[in-house]
């Protein structure tokens, strides 16, 4: 069944041709990896998204900068609503004791606050709870801001910041006045109100946006976008950095709030009026605090953050190398080789002198098939050493793991096992070496163009490049059933894509032997 000197002569009339593409392969897969590895695109693509990462985060400060601002204006005017309420309840119960109708207003009020901002929890999300973050979140803010005796003091001296103004002596002193109703109604009042939460909001923002636990929160959702706590700091999200951003923020709110509702016509009825501010609040929240992503078109805002977080090195060395750039020279080796092992020998005549010894047409062809076969594993095994020690050079800078690469290896070895034997199966059926190669050599490259221009239509591509009518050929080549992706996402995909370019190949190889077997041959 085997001839080792059949072998040995396909050796020598293959041996230069293999040894110069193996080299070349090699060659061009450390240029790859090497170059693919180095720190330029890296650094490139971590930019990219780290901007992204950065600005997303920016803006998500910004956002809760308007609404601790606008929750803080709202929780401390429905205070003076409350107040002025309790306060007039009070003085008709304590007529002779005004201290005694305050402290009473006062206390009440702080009670009655409390519960307001809890309701109004429940009522942006049915699904919070009394006791919900969110809702402890909404209270705080309002608290902070109100600060009803200094019980906050401690959150403010902590960070090292003035204490804002004591928030019960403007009432005394207007209440001893006994125009606290029109005070509590008035322009210097609101004033006071509107500058108040924007110091409160931005001491209240920063203080809990550095604290320890909620930046390891957050490093836990960044995880997947590579940010480490050293990156993370490196944004500069320091305190004094977030309570300067919830400042400009909520300055900027509310100079344009202010200009946006002094554009208002005066012939709004009072529930039309009621809905513009609503709609000139969200608008203004996202404009201020638009997000990098948000503010671009949605088709070109998910092309950038899938840019973003793309894996460069694995689309490079898996997707354009392994299954494309680096399948070309083997392609034509295995056309070229195959084409030699039977149809050349038959056409040019060398055939019927090798079948004129005792060697049988069967231990021929399967003599031919096993070096063919030999000649591209000791190929692809070269290019997995080339790889491997490639990969320890660039391995701290890279994702592809060793057991990846070899996979990739491997796949790509059975694209070329499944196209060598359809080469191997046209070598065969014809006795004219330039039909073999037209039909073989010519399916073979056709498998490979269809390939490349697919790779610009499949999802491994980023929207801002891709174009989905090329994804159509790679319904049209076999080396489609080499699924990089699938390696590199580490699933299990690619197995029965690999049992089929198997199958493939061994039915090519045996196909062929039979009919060449059989046939007659121009002796």
């Amino acid at each position: 069944m085997f001839s080792k000197a059949l072998f040995k002569q396909s050796c020598k009339a293959n041996g230069t041709m293999w040894a110069i593409i193996s080299f070349a392969v090699c060659f061009m897969l450390a240029c790859v990896m090497l170059i693919s590895g180095s720190d330029s695109i890296g650094t490139t693509i971590s930019a990219v998204e780290d901007t992204i990462v950065d600005r997303e985060i920016t803006a998500a400060m910004e956002v809760r900068a308007i609404n601790y601002y606008e929750n803080e204006v709202d929780g401390m005017t429905k205070f003076d609503e409350l107040f002025l309420s309790n306060i007039a309840s009070e003085t008709a119960n304590n007529p002779t004791d005004p201290q005694k109708a305050f402290t009473a207003a006062y206390t009440k009020t702080c009670g009655e606050i409390q519960e307001y901002v809890q309701n109004k929890a429940l009522a942006v999300n049915p699904e919070y709870t009394q006791d919900s973050a969110e809702a402890q979140e909404m209270l705080g803010s309002v608290m902070y801001a109100i600060n009803p005796n200094g019980m906050f003091d401690e959150f403010y001296t902590s960070h090292g910041e003035e204490l804002p103004e004591n928030h019960i002596q403007p009432l005394i002193i207007h209440c001893l006045a006994g125009d606290v109703a029109s005070y509590l109604k008035s322009e210097e009042r609101s004033e006071y109100i509107a500058q108040r939460s924007e110091y409160c909001s931005a001491v209240f923002l920063a203080g809990n946006i550095t604290k320890q636990e909620n930046v390891d929160k957050m490093l836990v959702e960044l995880e997947r976008f590579g940010v480490t706590l050293e990156k993370y700091e490196s944004f500069g999200y320091s305190y004094a950095n977030v309570k300067k951003t919830a400042v400009n923020t909520a300055i900027t709110y509310r100079n344009r709030l202010d200009y946006e509702i002094g554009l208002l016509g005066s012939d709004l009825s009072e529930s039309e009026y009621a809905n513009k501010i609503v709609q000139i609040k969200k608008d203004l929240t996202g404009d201020i605090a638009a997000s990098l992503l948000a503010s671009l078109p949605e088709e070109v805002s998910s092309a950038l953050e899938e840019v973003g977080q793309i894996n460069l090195y694995s689309l490079v060395v898996g997707s354009i190398f392994y299954k494309l750039a680096g399948l070309l020279l083997p392609i034509i080796y295995v056309i070229m080789a195959s084409n030699n092992l039977i149809s050349g020998q038959v056409d040019s005549g060398s055939m019927a002198y090798v079948l004129s010894t005792s060697t049988k047409r069967r231990t021929v062809v399967f003599t031919q098939a096993v070096f063919l076969i030999c000649s591209l594993l000791c190929m692809f095994s070269l290019t997995t050493v080339t790889g491997c020690v490639c990969l320890a050079i660039v391995g701290s800078k890279v994702s592809l793991s060793y057991g990846k690469l070899i996979l990739l290896n491997v796949g790509a070895f059975l694209v070329l096992f499944a196209l060598s034997g359809l080469c191997f199966f046209t070598s065969c059926w014809f006795d004219r070496s330039k039909r073999s190669m037209a039909i073989g050599g010519g399916l073979s490259i056709f498998a490979l163009v269809a390939a490349m221009l697919g790779l610009f239509g499949s999802p491994v591509i980023p929207k801002v490049v891709r174009l989905d009518a090329l994804n159509n050929f790679n319904y049209v080549t076999v080396i489609t059933l080499f699924d990089a992706i699938s390696i590199i996402d580490g699933t299990l995909t690619f197995l029965w894509k690999f049992a089929v370019l198997l199958v493939i190949g061994i039915v090519g190889y045996v196909v062929g032997a039979i009919k060449f077997t059989k046939k007659d041959l121009p002796l």
